[in-house]
This record gives structure tokens, sequence and C-alpha cells, in this order.
């Protein structure tokens, strides 16, 4: 086959590359996305994800309504729980849950309406490289023969495997280290028939201290129940088993089980190279607290999106031109989810079942502190409550001093690397020693246990 030529080549048809593809294709750039996948594969990493009501409109993505084959369910009541589920704290966040294989089809439509190409069953196999030794496009497996592509821009969206960014020579600007066992989530999912009308939900439920959580699925008289450890299914299944013994769960029936990974760890601070873009689970674009990472690449792009149609545009997809992604998100999404991270890290790793239990029916643990972890700012009022609980507890014996000086540890390593990676700087230089700070204070946060 010949050599086709196109402004950019979009590795991964799931929902990071076609939102991507749509809106390259729509500033009037040739685009072709390719999957290895068949197109009845494309998107079943899961059946059900979710998606904030309020996330539409922001990011200009079609809503799905009742009826349509991409929509499973919606409810608005998301609770956070103590490990003995006691004493939930109720937030009020409409949510939207959504089939991923039929959403990302709908997406992938988008993309082609838009004017992009899509070839499904087409495998990336390698880069081309010009004679200055950059990338200017992609080798492909495409109906078993050898596809090359030419292109000025190659974008790796091609998820947790990151076919492209593993495939980057040493030292070509974006890190190339594939991910390891300590580095993702282990998820596994129970789809449920519950068995007391009662018991029907009417919202979801986060605990904390396992990572587990009960949703709503499809079937209205079902649900999911959901549980996110590290290391591997085994202990994900072992903390799901003693999760179950504890917390009064509702009767159900199995259906199901799901099993999929999903990155915990820190997005590569460079996300662009000569030739190259990475976004999606390819660049570990996930949100710490929860692990979810489709709407999270999509702010990602909508921040790169004036970037890249220049670059395109002027033929300037180089390092240098396209370095403005790398401040952008690093300075804004990228520091709040390594503020959350660093958080999330400490309190989970310090605190034991009767300090969390303790936390929540004390009041430490409180609503306006949980909107902040999504997110929000902490309000000073909320902070010197949780510190006079924290005092309480220590007088009480209920909270040990290790727990809270590893608490006032994790909230400064937070503040620290969020601060950090909003100072990011607007060009290379003085982004190696940028660098070798935030992997420092990364390796001070830690991992969880």
């Amino acid at each position: 086959m010949g050599l086709d030529t196109y402004d950019l080549v979009v590795i991964g048809a799931g929902t990071t590359g076609a939102y991507l593809a749509r809106k390259m294709a729509k500033k009037g750039h040739s685009v072709l996305v390719i999957d290895k996948l068949p197109k009845t594969k494309v998107g079943r990493k899961y059946d059900i994800f979710h998606i904030e009501a309020k996330e539409f409109d922001r990011l200009e993505i079609p809503r799905p309504a009742e009826g349509d084959p991409a929509w499973a369910f919606e409810f608005e009541k998301n609770y956070n729980a103590d490990p003995l589920n006691r004493f939930p704290k109720c937030q009020i966040n409409p949510m939207v849950g959504l089939h991923m294989h039929e959403y990302t089809l709908l997406l992938d439509g988008l993309a082609e309406e838009a004017g992009a190409k899509l070839l499904y069953s087409c495998e990336f196999l390698d880069f081309l490289y010009n004679d200055a030794g950059k990338i200017c496009g992609v080798k492909a497996k495409y109906r078993g023969r050898e596809k090359k592509i030419a292109a000025k821009l190659v974008a790796d969206c091609s998820g947790m495997a990151a076919a492209g960014r593993t495939r980057l020579p040493d030292g070509y600007g974006v890190d190339n280290t594939p991910l390891t066992d300590e580095d993702m989530f282990y998820v596994i999912l129970k789809y449920v028939k519950l068995k007391h009308p009662e018991d029907y939900l009417e919202g979801s439920t986060f605990w904390a201290y396992y990572k587990a959580w009960i949703a709503p699925c499809a079937d209205p008289h079902g649900a999911i129940i959901g549980l996110g450890a590290c290391h591997s299914y085994e202990y994900a299944e072992r903390v799901l088993e003693e999760m179950e013994k504890t917390v009064p769960l509702p009767e159900y029936d199995l259906v199901r089980i799901e099993k999929g990974r999903t990155p915990y760890t820190q997005n590569p601070s460079s996300m662009v190279a000569d030739g190259f873009f990475v976004s999606g689970d390819a660049g570990n674009l996930t949100k710490s607290v929860n692990g979810e990472g489709v709407t999270s690449s999509m702010v990602q792009l909508q921040l790169a999106e004036e970037t890249l149609d220049s670059a395109l545009r002027y033929n300037k997809a180089t390092r240098e031109y396209m370095w403005e992604i790398n401040r952008a998100y690093n300075a804004s999404q990228g520091a709040e989810f390594a503020l959350l991270r660093a958080l999330l890290v400490g309190v989970v790793n310090a605190a034991n079942f009767e300090e969390f239990q303790y936390a929540f029916e004390s009041g430490i643990i409180s609503d306006e502190l949980l909107n902040a972890m999504n997110g929000a700012s902490i309000p000073p009022q909320t902070l010197l409550n949780a510190a006079k609980g924290f005092a309480g507890g220590i007088a009480g014996k209920k909270i040990r001093f290790s727990t809270v000086k590893a608490a006032g540890a994790a909230l400064k390593n937070a503040v620290e690397i969020m601060n950090h990676y909003k100072r990011f700087p607007y060009g290379e230089a003085g982004y190696d020693e940028w660098a070798k700070k935030a992997d420092a204070l990364y390796e001070r946060i830690g991992k969880i246990n």
C-alpha cells in the first residue's frame, strides 16, 4: 500500500481519540484515527461509566437521554460513608450513567461527520522518522499488510498500553516508561440484582477506607458494587471480601463480574515532543480520587485545542511550539490532581479503621471537606473545624498523634506540589529543574499502600 498523508494521525478510537479527532477535523485538518480493535469491540473496557451532568455543556459533548442506546441511568445523590456506613454524608451532584461502547461509537460517529477518517482493526506498529530523526508519521498493520502513513502530528490516545508513548526513543521529550503494577488501580465491578425493593438505590455510596462503592446500574433493580486497589486483582479481591464482611450491604444475587485497570500515577509532565502528543489513559490523565479519566482527558484537549490547531495549520508541530499545552494543563487540572493525590495518599495510608470511623462520627470529615476534595477551595473555617476535631480525638484517645502528624504532612505536601505545578515553566528553560523537584515531591508523597 502507498504512503497516505494526513495532518493528524490519532492512535486509538476511544472517547479521547474521537474527541480530539472531531475537534481537529472541525478546524479543517485532515485526520485519521486508527484502532487495533474491530468496531464491535471498541470501548468495551467497562460497560458503565459516569459523567457529571454539568460536564456535557462545558465539554460540548452530546448528552444522551432515556431511550438512547448510550443512556443507562441518572442519579443525583452521592454519599461518602464511614467504614460501618453509620454516618454517611450526602452531596447533590447530578450524574449520568452511560454505556461505554455505545457512547464511544457515538463520539466516533461525530468525528466522522466532522470529516475524520476511522480505520478499525488497524494496529499501530511504530513511528516514521524524517532525516532529522523527528517523527513524521506511523507504520501500521491493516488487513494483514504494513501501511505507512505520513503526518505532521501523531497523537497517542491508545489507552493504558500507551502504544505510541512507550515506543518513543529514550530522551525524545516525553516519558516513555510503561506502567507497572504499582502505577495502576485494579478494579473489580460486581453487577448484582438486589433482592428487596426497599434496597433499590437512589444514589451512589463511596467508602474511602476501602476505596469501594455501590452505585446504580442500567437495571433499576440492580446495582454495581465496585472496588479499586493497587498491587493486583488478587489483592483487590481480598479487600472487597473484607469490605463485604463489614459494611451492611443489601442482599443481592450476583449477575456478572467485570475486571479492569486504570492508571494511578502522575501524568508525564511533558506531553508534547516533535511530531508527538499524548492524551487520555496513555498519558495517565485520571482523577486521583476515583480513577475517572474520560472527562479529565477532554479538559486537557480543550486546553490544547488552539495550540494544536495552530501547530497543524502552520506546520509547527514541534515540542517548542506546542509547549503551552504542557504549561496550561499542569498549571490547572494537573495542579489540582497533584493536590488530590497527595491528600488521598497521606490520609488513606495514615488512618486505621477506628480513626476513619471516628472522623465521620465526630464531623472531622464534613460535607465542606468532601466538596473540597472534589476540587473546590477549602474554607478556613472548615480547616479550623477539622483541626479542632483532630485535637479532640487526640485528647479522647480516638486518634493517634502519629495519624494527625501524617495528615498534617499530607496537607503540607499537597499544597506544596499544587503550587509547584502552578509554577510550571512557560518554556523549556528551567524545565529540567522543575521536573527534578516534582519527582522529589512525588517520592516524598509516596503511593497508596
